[in-house]
């Protein structure tokens, strides 16, 4: 059973950073203000590492099925204590942790304090670290120490090393690492529009359906067809394809094997130049009712938990439209 922890103030992070884009061209206006310490290209950045009493989090570049892309890795421990070979979770980042990804290539923080020996680690929650953050680059490295809160804050304090500078880091970069994947993994199914989309074709136990969308606005009910069809529209079809488009991911945890699964369905997406621009199949552990349900799409790259009320109601419509 894949499994996500619910931490406060998850919901402001995720809509916070939803307004984020994977590839920005420039800092925002808020980001210039802050200080800069270190700036890298984000092609630069190979790996970041979060560790705690909590939690181990890794993030690296990752391969599968041909493409690569940023994916976590997530050990949670209870009073300091976890059984990797059962908690580690895997998981693709989404738009949030790319955004993080790009805050320590270009790393910024609110106030650079200066050197502090070790007699006054104690101010700063230093003494003993909450948390270490360790930034790999191609060109080296970079490790952050982080204490306690300043006082009315969010933030946070950090040492880049023992007795070097002193940084108060901005809530809103080191809060997704300590939130972890829930707060860092992808949440959309596909990178493409509905609007995008003027032909599906969909297999199902060796059988296959191709069907055509007339072209229409944004926000306007879909009109599928058959293809060379002057007919009725299939209202059958749309009302199913409207539902294919509300499967949504549950989560993300251990590594799920396709061999494991039942394939179900798979539906191939067309734009208007008959470009495919998006899959997306769905899968339950077994023919059998009740069970879980899982989707793998181009945008996911992992097999992901698919919300179980609405993967069910496009499984149980599957007889209808063929």
């Amino acid at each position: 059973m894949i499994g996500t922890k619910i931490h406060g103030g998850l919901l402001a992070i995720a809509l916070l950073l939803a307004f984020q884009t994977w590839n920005r061209e420039a800092p925002t206006e808020i980001e210039l203000e802050r200080i800069l310490i270190w700036e890298r290209d984000t092609s630069a950045v190979l790996s970041v590492t979060y560790r705690s009493s909590d939690m181990d989090l890794a993030l690296s570049r990752h391969s599968e099925n041909d493409q690569s892309f940023w994916a976590g890795s997530e050990v949670s421990y209870q009073d300091g204590v976890g059984d990797p070979n059962l908690d580690t979770l895997v998981f693709p980042l989404g738009l949030p942790g790319g955004k993080l990804i790009e805050d320590f290539a270009e790393f910024r923080v609110l106030r650079d304090l200066g050197g502090i020996g070790r007699d006054r680690a104690d101010e700063f929650g230093l003494h003993e670290p909450e948390a270490t953050v360790s930034i790999e680059f191609s060109d080296g490295a970079e490790d952050l120490y982080l204490g306690k809160r300043p006082v009315g804050s969010e933030d946070r304090y950090a040492w880049d090393s023992p007795e070097g500078s002193l940084y108060v880091i901005p809530a809103d970069v080191i809060r997704p690492l300590m939130l972890g994947s829930p707060a860092l993994r992808e949440r959309q199914v596909h990178y493409f529009l509905v609007s995008d989309v003027l032909r599906v074709r969909i297999e199902v136990d060796g059988r296959e359906r191709v069907m055509v969308r007339q072209p229409s606005e944004i926000g306007d009910p879909a009109i599928w067809y058959p293809p060379g069809s002057s007919g009725q529209p299939d209202l059958t079809f749309a009302n199913f394809m409207q539902r294919v488009g509300q499967v949504s991911i549950e989560g993300f945890g251990r590594e799920v094997s396709v061999d494991s699964l039942v394939e179900l369905m798979r539906i191939e997406y067309f734009d208007e130049d008959d470009e495919e621009i998006g899959f997306l199949k769905l899968y339950t552990e077994s023919d059998e009712p009740g069970e879980n349900y899982y989707i793998l799409s181009e945008r996911t790259k992992m097999i992901a938990e698919a919300v179980k009320s609405l993967a069910a109601m496009v499984a149980s419509d599957l007889t209808d439209v063929f």
